[in-house]
């Protein structure tokens, strides 16, 4: 077992997705940036470091699903359709929703498509031990924005979500309080 480093600047890195082509993506949490990552002679080493955006709200989480580059900054979720063929130049993205609540608190997102095609978001609650209406959850949404729902509850603050390979089932962490 070896670790190596695989690119070099990328400040605050959080969440990574690796897109279809090969590209990573990664945001950041207090830099407020999304990253594209290349290694494009295979060397399992990223020569290009590429700023895909800036000045968003936390955007940990990242996800990739059908060429598109999915963002979760804590208010909203932005998405930048055809983003590997547009790395020199990004897209403006496209706001898939903006109804998340916007408290910082707890508030970065992760983000992760199930089995079902659905988006899945935890919402962290805005304090260390409080129970306020609205957070504390995990929800879904379709990929456009549409039909979100509250799919768990009583979940504190999850920083991470995956899926089991045969039934689908969701798994999380739970961060109990500080």
């Amino acid at each position: 077992f070896q670790i190596e480093i695989y690119a070099q600047d990328v400040d605050n890195a959080r969440q990574m997705a690796r897109a279809d082509g090969g590209t990573v993506f990664a945001g950041s949490r207090s830099e407020g940036k999304v990253w594209a990552l290349t290694d494009a002679d295979g060397d399992q080493r990223a020569e290009t470091v590429r700023l895909i955006d800036k000045g968003l709200n936390m955007p940990s989480g990242i996800e990739f699903r059908g060429g598109s580059l999915y963002v979760g900054a804590v208010e909203r979720i932005l998405r930048y359709d055809h983003i590997e063929a547009l790395l020199d130049h990004p897209p403006a993205p496209v706001v898939v929703t903006g109804v998340l609540p916007d408290k910082t608190h707890h508030g970065w997102k992760y983000l992760r498509f199930g089995p079902d095609g659905k988006l899945y978001i935890p919402v962290g609650v805005p304090c260390n031990i409080c129970d306020e209406a609205g957070f504390g959850e995990i929800r879904r949404l379709n990929p456009d924005g549409n039909g979100m729902e509250v799919y768990a509850s009583g979940v504190r603050n999850s920083v991470g979500l995956a899926f089991h390979p045969q039934n689908g089932q969701l798994w999380f962490t739970d961060n109990g309080r500080d």
